[in-house]
């Protein structure tokens, strides 16, 4: 029949899924708990119950499962800044939630502290390797953000959008990364943010 093959075809990828899966998942406990230059291979197999031979069929090295994994997290980080649907918010309200949404989770995830605790010069340059195909999705949901409010009058007609998205970007950025870097010079500080967020809104409101 011609759709006897496709069982257990369909049964051997959801296999392999499954342990990558369970890699993956090892993999960001192992960072999360050692760091990149703590974490090796053979503690993430054995945590997520393979051989290492079988875990260097989906992945290179510890390189290239920690860029993986460290592409998942800001994944997560992006879809985090989203405002969740449902209630109507104006843009005002949406920018600010963008900025507070990114800083709590930056604040709240484990492994960001934990991937740049050995040496943080190398780790944010990593995060911002990975970051990088994130920033225009990014700026394009802060660019149509801020078109909404001119749109509806709230913010002022005559904003640079792209300039002004771009800008807003940034400062999410550096913000959100004070989260986690945890340098005192550079404090993660409740009244800093919402003086950055209110320095914005006041910038773009008509």
């Amino acid at each position: 029949m011609p759709g006897a093959s496709a069982a257990p075809e369909r049964g051997r990828h959801e296999r392999s899924e499954e342990r990558r899966e369970r890699i993956l998942a090892a993999a960001r406990t192992c960072f999360g708990e050692d760091g990149f230059a703590g974490a090796t291979v053979g503690a993430i197999a054995s945590r997520a119950g393979v051989s290492n031979g079988l875990l260097y069929q989906f992945f290179r090295n510890k390189e290239h499962l920690f860029e993986v994994v460290l592409r998942e997290v800001i994944r997560d980080w992006v879809r985090a800044m989203v405002a969740p649907p449902g209630r109507a918010i104006s843009a005002g309200d949406e920018l600010a939630g963008m900025f507070r949404r990114s800083v709590a989770f930056c604040r709240n995830h484990p492994l960001l502290p934990a991937l740049i605790r050995e040496d943080g010069t190398l780790q944010l340059t990593r995060i911002r390797g990975a970051a990088r195909d994130r920033v225009q999705p990014h700026r394009d949901l802060v660019a149509r953000i801020l078109a909404r409010g001119i749109a509806s009058g709230e913010f002022k007609a005559d904003l640079d959008v792209p300039a002004v998205a771009d800008v807003i970007c940034q400062l999410q950025a550096d913000y959100s990364s004070r989260a986690y870097r945890r340098d005192p010079s550079f404090p993660d500080a409740p009244g800093i943010l919402e003086a950055a967020i209110r320095l914005v809104i006041d910038a773009v409101h008509s």
